[in-house]
């Protein structure tokens, strides 16, 4: 059967995919700050490195709506898969990895413990059992300790109510305070996280730009032969 000629990618087309594939690292590479420091709650402003990510989203989408008129739908659709995912896996490594070195550092250095009063208990939200009748709630509590004198308080989520009007031993990390140390267990439970994300990296996600790259541009060698791949 006689093969219709490929429709040659113009440069046009070509530096739309390289405006996308950069805009795409950028938007890795400004997440990361924010998925760090906000695993960890972390006091800061972070409006810069968000503006980044929203220009760097939206100049990949404007970027690739060039494209999208140049290959199927389908192709289109699972290449923006693919990078949704390779992101998603980045990001994860990124959490799991701030997790671990926090509670690392947090292990083997000996944190400042105080007593702090729990009160202003109250209810945040629900979960539901496996039975439907079965409710257990949230709360968040607020802590008072003092330090050289000088009074703190501070807000935490999924506090245990029944502490409420109680002296509970904390520790001082910083400007923060924790209400338990991280175990040995989670500690390792992090970096296996963290190790598989790399690896995930490093293989589901250079096979998912690839997928982005077959999908999008066409085979210099099938070009050079005049006809499309696949037919």
């Amino acid at each position: 059967m006689e093969r219709r000629p490929a429709v040659r990618w113009s440069t046009f087309h070509r530096c739309c995919f390289a405006v996308v594939d950069v805009a795409v690292a950028v938007l890795a590479v400004a997440a990361t700050p924010v998925v760090w420091a906000g695993s960890q709650d972390a006091p800061g402003d972070r409006h810069g490195w968000l503006l980044v990510c929203e220009v760097a989203l939206l100049t990949a989408v404007v970027a690739s709506l060039p494209l999208s008129r140049e290959v199927s739908v389908a192709g289109y659709v699972a290449s923006c898969i693919a990078v949704a995912g390779t992101l998603a896996i980045v990001l994860g490594t990124v959490f799991a990895t701030a997790q671990a070195a926090h509670d690392i550092r947090i292990r083997s250095h000996g944190l400042r413990s105080v007593s702090a009063t729990v009160t202003d208990c109250h209810v945040t939200g629900r979960e539901l059992g496996e039975d439907d009748d079965q409710v257990s709630y949230t709360y968040s509590c607020t802590y008072h300790w003092t330090v050289d004198g000088r009074a703190f308080s501070e807000e935490q989520s999924d506090a245990d109510a029944s502490d409420e009007g109680r002296q509970v031993k904390v520790w001082l990390d910083g400007g923060r305070m924790i209400t338990q140390r991280p175990g040995g267990f989670a500690i390792l439970i992090w970096i296996v996280c963290a190790l598989a994300g790399l690896l995930a990296v490093f293989r589901i996600g250079v096979n998912a730009f690839d997928t982005v790259h077959r999908a999008v541009v066409p085979r210099r060698r099938a070009e050079d032969r005049g006809w499309t791949p696949g037919q």
